[in-house]
């Protein structure tokens, strides 16, 4: 049985996640540990402890002298997570096609339903929110417990990446609608094209993101300086 302690850090690691994940915490936002305390009813020990927890995870970076604020993925980061995303999610999708049963299609389609009414009343953090439900659940259905682990571990930085380098603010409901369709080829038990529409929906997403990367910028130095070297 978790002692005390442990439940507490965790209470404190899955406020500050669920914050992160819903983009009420946006990347780069400050963790004062003090603000924390007040804001969680927590000790300082306690959240020490849950912000260093979620550093292992990837959503919260820690500097020595600056302290803790939410992650902002790097732009290869973001490529290595879809990148990973593609392989694992074709394969929870293809077990998941193995063994979905009503209820599994009901609850999704119900995640859809309000992913759609987020997308319509412009609540993007809802949208974002439910759609990675979505994907969380497509890989619990596979049942294998480490894959749903590590795919809702990658969710949660994916969330991240969207906050950071969506370009388009309207592609959720294209996404939506990918969903819709994914829970379709399910339902009809094509496990072979639910794969293929899942890596489909991948490469979307990621064309959504602007993750082209900037030109580091040339400065000439000798033009900068040439006052100072004329003197």
């Amino acid at each position: 049985m978790p002692s005390v302690k442990k439940k507490e850090i965790s209470r404190i690691v899955a406020a500050i996640g669920r914050a992160i994940v819903e983009q009420r915490l946006v990347p780069g936002t400050r963790l004062v540990e003090l603000k924390l305390v007040d804001a969680l009813g927590a000790n300082r020990n306690h959240i020490r402890a849950a912000l260093l927890e979620l550093s292992h995870q990837g959503l919260v970076s820690i500097t020595v002298n600056k302290g803790a604020m939410v992650s902002c993925p790097s732009q290869q980061e973001a490529t290595d997570v879809f990148a990973v995303r593609q392989l694992l999610e074709a394969e929870a999708i293809a077990l998941a096609a193995t063994r979905v049963e009503q209820s599994d299609l009901l609850m999704l389609n119900t995640l859809i339903s309000e992913e759609k009414n987020a997308v319509e009343q412009g609540m993007r953090p809802a949208a974002v929110e439910l759609a990675g439900r979505f994907h969380i659940e497509l890989a619990r259905m596979a049942g294998n417990q480490v894959l749903s682990d590590i795919l809702e571990r990658l969710m949660a930085r994916c969330s991240l990446i969207v906050s950071m380098y969506q370009k388009e603010r309207h592609a959720h409901q294209c996404h939506c609608d990918e969903h819709t369709r994914l829970v379709e080829l399910l339902a009809t038990g094509d496990g072979d094209g639910a794969v293929r529409l899942m890596r489909q929906h991948l490469e979307n997403l990621e064309s959504s993101l602007d993750l082209t990367q900037e030109e580091e910028p040339v400065t000439d130095f000798m033009a900068l300086f040439a006052d100072e070297h004329r003197n």
